[in-house]
């Protein structure tokens, strides 16, 4: 049995960040990347007794995608999210690096990027419900040409801790 203890949720969370930074917005240095027969990409990392999946999912057919995360400890479900939206092709690497600024400084809000990035003409702002902790969170980031104000993506994401 997994102890509820705070020092196991802290360990979870730094598990986080660690499969973050190696993850999709980082570069894949120990993670494991694969295609499944479903259309699913999922990245997997593992450290020590803890795993984390992040599996998700694009179109041909659109810049929609979604997908979720998953930590597991000791082969059982202990934190997960889940997250919908739509970016165009050309601001993915803005959002990777958007997502980093948050992920370096282990810094959680909702398990995306920081409140406010910007680089250039674009502006990454993450709209996180005020309540939010990494127990418990849900909002939803965006990413717009702050010269224009045209809105070049977003995701709507929300996650939960089950211990």
């Amino acid at each position: 049995m997994v102890s509820n203890s705070g020092n196991t949720l802290q360990r979870i969370k730094e598990v986080f960040f660690e499969a973050m930074m190696d993850g999709y917005a980082g570069g894949l240095k120990r993670s494991a990347k694969y295609v499944s027969h479903d259309g699913y990409k999922t990245i997997e990392f593992f450290s020590g007794i803890h795993g984390v999946v992040d599996r998700y999912c694009v179109t041909p057919h659109s810049d929609f995608s979604a997908g979720t995360t998953t930590i597991f400890c000791l082969n059982a479900p202990v934190w997960w999210m889940t997250y919908s939206g739509c970016y165009l092709p050309s601001v993915i690497p803005f959002l990777k690096k958007a997502l980093r600024q948050a992920y370096e400084k282990s810094d959680f809000f909702g398990g995306r990027g920081p409140r406010f990035f910007s680089d250039g003409e674009l502006t990454y702002s993450n709209f996180v419900e005020q309540s939010s902790t990494f127990e418990r969170f849900s909002g939803e980031e965006q990413i717009i040409n702050q010269h224009t104000g045209v809105l070049l993506g977003w995701h709507k994401y929300s996650g939960i801790s089950f211990l």
